[in-house]
């Protein structure tokens, strides 16, 4: 595996499961010769916010030839801070809001110029930070407009209460901390710009033809966690909205099927040709959060997917991940055309919720590179979280 593999290894168990308190051989052993002792292939690995399976393949000269990690059912009670851990975006977001709702309340309730000046200041910045960072197809992607333009209603009306209000003593904390939102506001809207990349964008149609179809995750790194790697830099995370705009039928159900983009179909967004096809995995628990851990099945990452040489370059590498077992309606080797349906979308993989994962790739001078997408009817506009791609 190499030392730089293992210390990032490590560093992803300390970031998901809270590190590693104990180490215990698990299952059967076998030797590794007739004058050695046996040694264990399987460990249970405990961790103070999950608990995994490692099976261990090690060769004559005591090298790593093969790591497998996986959390499993684990029966413990979690602990409070990791259950307050797993609704931590719920929380963030809910903060955002709080802070956007007292800031527009402070436009219209101030008695004095002075004391009104933090809240217009701070409204429109914590407003362009809410719009952006709030998830809010956990509610309603309808939802944003109300609030953020409420907020900015607001803070309109206590700008023309303006002029009347005495001048007053100005609370420097208070403006400190307005002033401070605006660098939040901008890091957020620089966020949202990829990293440029070597290569020219592909343009693909929708893959969710007939659905509302919502970016969940895309755009830098500030709103797409796909960005820390390399090769999937510029991958999208589609969603589909319901009539009320949200994502499923509560804001976190345990069921695929109430998410919307359970059997939604997949449709080739480019002409090509399949170069491999994965089914027959089942799909994943669906978890509350991104931080709750596990129990995941020992999958292929992508779980049931399709790759698709592109017509328009062919040495970039179109990518279709999380499908449904059983749904692929294509073979290897077969040409496909823009719109023709692949397949549907489902929840196997590395995945907390029914989603349709695509990035593309291409390989020059033997190694992957990414390249961006965007689409054929908006060629100039990046794909980023919170945007439809059926508009």
């Amino acid at each position: 595996m190499g030392a730089d593999e293992l210390a990032e290894l490590r560093r992803e168990i300390r970031r998901t499961a809270g590190g590693v308190r104990t180490i215990e051989p698990d299952g059967a052993v076998e030797p590794r010769g007739s004058a050695e002792p046996a040694k264990p292939r399987r460990y249970r690995v405990l961790c103070p916010r999950a608990v995994v399976e490692a099976r261990v393949a090690v060769d004559e000269h005591g090298l790593i030839t093969e790591l497998l990690l996986e959390p499993v059912l684990d029966d413990r009670s979690r602990p409070a801070g990791q259950r307050l851990r797993e609704q931590l975006p719920l929380a963030v977001a809910l903060g955002i809001l709080l802070l956007l709702a007292l800031m527009a309340a402070d436009a219209v309730l101030a008695e004095s110029r002075a004391g009104m000046l933090a809240a217009l200041l701070g409204v429109p910045a914590v407003a362009v930070i809410s719009w952006f960072s709030v998830p809010w197809s956990w509610v309603s992607q309808y939802a944003r407009l109300v609030v953020v333009g409420a907020a900015l209603v607001l803070a309109a009306v206590g700008l023309a209460r303006l002029p009347g209000l005495p001048v007053g003593r100005i609370d420097w904390v208070q403006l400190a901390f307005a002033g401070l939102t605006w660098p939040a506001a901008a890091a957020t809207v620089r966020g949202l710009r990829e990293v440029p990349g070597d290569r020219a964008p592909l343009l693909i149609a929708n893959p969710l033809p007939g659905s509302r179809a919502l970016i969940g995750q895309g755009g830098g790194g500030s709103v797409n966690h796909h960005a820390g790697h390399p090769v999937q830099r510029y991958a999208l995370d589609l969603l589909c909205l319901n009539r009320f705009g949200a994502r499923a039928r509560g804001p976190a159900p345990r069921r695929w099927a109430a998410y919307r983009a359970y059997g939604a179909t997949v449709a080739a967004p480019c002409a090509g040709t399949v170069l491999a096809v994965l089914d027959g995995q089942a799909d994943q628990p669906v978890l509350a959060s991104p931080f709750e851990p596990g129990p995941m099945l020992r999958q292929h990452v992508y779980g049931n997917h399709l790759l698709l040489r592109t017509e328009a370059a062919e040495d970039v590498v179109l990518v279709l991940a999380h499908l449904r077992a059983g749904s692929l309606r294509v073979a290897v080797g077969e040409r496909v055309v823009v719109g023709q349906p692949l397949a549907e979308v489902g929840n196997s993989g590395n995945t907390t919720e029914p989603h349709l994962h695509l990035h593309a790739a291409a390989r020059t001078g033997g190694e992957l590179v990414p390249v961006p997408v965007r689409l054929v009817d908006h060629p100039g506009r990046t794909l980023w979280r919170g945007r439809r791609l059926d508009r």
